[in-house]
């Protein structure tokens, strides 16, 4: 029997002896980032057209079998799932639509609503990683846009743009945070201490901003009355609930401790999966191709990498040396890479190049982050809000109307975020270490 390990998929194209891999691997990148810019002609989701071009290394050569397989992350795969498991429980229990009722209700006014949104969505994110907060709040978006009668997508912007910005302040805010905290060892509350105040300004500044931006499309209404919304499942929105607080502790816990913290959302998933009677429906529920696209994406960086595709990119963006050199150059490749590829990336290399000071790790940090307020590729919580709406009825990103919208953002998290870090970072290290 044939095994496609040894032999390869080569003969499907052009043997890759004839053309260089660069060229190769180039033309796959060039072709699936059109694929995922003209979406809105090709009508080809990102999720297909990412895990389209994984393949593609494969088959054309560019990395083997073997390598695909080992560049998946199950970390990252393992954890997106069982965080989807809890938001699609919350969403079948009727919670999420529940408390996109109590939203609307309580604020009413869309400006208000949009506020808020931006700065429970960027507190919760450091309690539940903002893919979670992604996950789980979208279809609270759809609801509270479809019970004012507006459209969506200022709702949906608001809520990418607030998990980005809050999650800057917390290590437990993103993976990429999780991964500076245990890899460079920068103390938690120095972490915290130095990040909280540009997180809250940058929220502040970036409502500003959205409301600008979507003028036309806030109507300026009060919402008088809307027919009453009851949660159709209390046991399994309780029990939903109880084992997502008791994740977050063990977030927490496992991260202090130094322990892979999907194990907390590995165990409190299986948990919920166990005991409801729902447990069919959820797993149907899951937001699988966003699962796919992080899967295509893994192997299509794999394949840029084995490719020369990232080594062609370095001879045209800085090395990381300071904060401004951090910030810009991490948050230009995460376009590319993905923001956690590329911080697992830079650690060895800032240690390398003899940079690793605690406040060239925080500019790492941001950098990375922010990068999601540029293009929809920047951050995993895009993909997750875009193909969350997109499967229950709702708009998607556009990939240039992303990029309309967020580069105002991204300019103005990244002045507030590169001055304070750069300016008063020190001090406050210095006066951290000497209350400690």
């Amino acid at each position: 029997m044939i095994n496609l390990k040894d032999v390869g998929l080569n003969f499907i194209i052009l043997s890759p002896f004839i053309f260089h891999m660069e060229f190769i691997a180039l033309f796959i990148a060039i072709f699936t980032y059109l694929m995922i810019a003209l979406r809105s002609i090709t009508k080809i989701p990102p999720w297909a057209s990412m895990f389209f071009g994984g393949v593609l290394m494969i088959v054309t050569g560019v990395i083997s079998v073997d390598q695909a397989y080992s560049s998946i992350n199950l970390d990252v795969i393992i954890f997106l799932i069982t965080i989807f498991t809890f938001s699609s429980a919350l969403e079948i229990s009727g919670f999420l639509r529940y408390l996109a009722y109590k939203l609307v209700m309580k604020y009413r006014q869309p400006r208000k609503i949009i506020f808020f949104i931006l700065l429970y969505s960027g507190l919760l994110s450091n309690l539940v990683t903002n893919d979670g907060v992604a996950s789980s709040w979208t279809p609270v978006m759809l609801e509270a846009s479809k019970a004012m009668n507006m459209d969506e997508l200022p709702f949906l912007y608001t809520l990418a743009f607030g998990v980005t910005i809050g999650s800057v302040m917390m290590p437990t805010g993103n993976p990429q945070n999780l991964l500076i905290l245990l890899e460079a060892h920068v103390p938690f509350l120095i972490f915290i201490g130095i990040l909280i105040v540009p997180t809250f300004v940058n929220l502040i500044l970036s409502y500003l901003v959205i409301v600008f931006l979507f003028k036309d499309k806030l109507k300026n209404v009060v919402i008088d009355d809307i027919e009453p919304v009851e949660i159709k499942d209390r046991r399994l929105a309780y029990q939903s609930l109880l084992l997502l607080i008791i994740t977050v502790l063990l977030f927490l816990a496992l991260s202090a401790l130094r322990i892979d913290i999907v194990l907390g959302s590995l165990v409190t998933s299986s948990i919920l999966l166990f005991m409801s009677k729902e447990r069919r429906n959820i797993i149907q529920r899951i937001d699988w191709s966003t699962i796919l696209f992080f899967i295509g994406l893994f192997i299509f960086t794999e394949g840029l990498f084995q490719g020369g595709v990232i080594n062609l990119l370095y001879r045209f963006i800085p090395p990381p040396t300071d904060v401004l050199t951090i910030m810009v150059s991490s948050i230009a490749l995460s376009q590319v890479l993905s923001n956690v590829p590329l911080v697992a990336i830079y650690i060895p290399e800032m240690q390398q190049l003899g940079v690793a000071s605690i406040i060239n790790w925080l500019a790492l940090a941001a950098g990375s982050t922010i990068a999601g307020n540029f293009t929809i590729l920047g951050a995993a919580s895009n993909v997750i809000i875009s193909e969350a709406s997109e499967i229950r009825g709702g708009k998607s990103f556009n990939f240039f109307e992303f990029m309309k919208y967020a580069t105002p953002v991204l300019l103005v998290n990244f002045t507030v975020l590169y001055l304070f870090i750069s300016l008063a970072g020190t001090a406050l290290i210095q006066l951290l270490a000497a209350s400690r």
